[in-house]
């Protein structure tokens, strides 16, 4: 029988958050390593994702209020890396021709997500 946690795997955890907090101190030191050409070429490009796939639901056409009412499709919101997930409901249009535009995540020309509200048209 092996033993549930392996002697290495124990406490690489806190193997790593040791190691973690002394280099987070060493760059912390003193303002001379500020200035340091070493650390001038160190970038860090950090690339948010949009949101994840829409959530596949189940339209329960038995539980439509009326006949007038359609299917507003439920979408992620909130702000980029910190999505919540909004369901979808029946609901009627304001006016006999007007459609349902969804909301949508767009890139900017500099790689952010901004989140275009969803609206009734004519």
């Amino acid at each position: 029988m092996l033993p549930t946690n392996p002697p290495r795997a124990r406490f690489a955890a806190a193997r790593l958050a040791g190691g973690m907090g002394l280099i987070a101190a060493a760059g912390l030191s003193g303002p001379s390593l500020a200035a340091s050409p070493i650390l001038a070429d160190i970038s860090i490009n950090l690339q948010i994702a949009g949101p994840p796939p829409p959530r596949r639901e189940v339209i329960i056409e038995a539980n439509r209020p009326g006949p007038d009412f359609i299917w507003v499709g439920g979408y992620w919101d909130g702000v980029p890396g910190q999505y919540s997930w909004v369901g979808g409901h029946w609901d009627r249009p304001p006016h006999r021709h007007s459609h349902w535009a969804p909301p949508r995540w767009e890139k900017d020309h500099d790689g952010r997500f901004h989140q275009v509200k969803g609206e009734w048209r004519d």
